[in-house]
């Protein structure tokens, strides 16, 4: 990558082709009056890292009631059957 320059006048009136020589190039350096005063370069970009995949299953079973005994659900049959 070559150097690329721009003037403040140029960076006040025209921002978009400094933004351009800034994506082509990666660095720009400002000049005031002739000298280089500043260097302007992107921010690099943070790589975000997908998270782990959700176990669906795992939460379904987890809210699922869970099934009577065979001794619960017959004491609820003879309830039903005495409440009559």
């Amino acid at each position: 990558m070559s150097a690329a320059t721009a003037s403040i006048r140029e960076l006040r009136t025209d921002f978009r082709s400094v933004k351009r020589k800034i994506e082509e190039f990666g660095r720009v350096t400002i000049t005031d009056n002739g000298e280089p005063a500043y260097v302007m370069e992107p921010v690099p970009r943070k790589v975000r890292k997908p998270g782990p995949m959700p176990d669906y299953m795992a939460r379904v079973l987890r809210y699922m009631p869970k099934a009577m005994t065979e001794e619960a659900a017959r004491r609820l049959h003879e309830d039903n059957r005495s409440a009559c």
